[in-house]
């Protein structure tokens, strides 16, 4: 289980990393995408209760 949390937070770090990213050259379609790969993320945690709280004060834009 353990490397499971940790891939999820990795890939909820790459995610909302490559949504700002998306943001700041103005890629509206790849934002979209990014977001919907968070969402998806952030119920995979919650289904397992994965806490990602500290996540929850970051902003998509930085």
């Amino acid at each position: 289980m353990r490397e499971f949390v940790l891939t999820l937070h990795l890939r909820l770090h790459d995610s909302i990393t490559a949504l700002r990213r998306a943001h700041a050259v103005g890629d509206d379609d790849l934002a979209t995408a990014q977001a919907g790969e968070v969402e998806d993320l952030v119920e995979i945690a919650a289904r397992h209760g994965i806490d990602i709280a500290g996540y929850a004060a970051l902003s998509p834009t930085g």
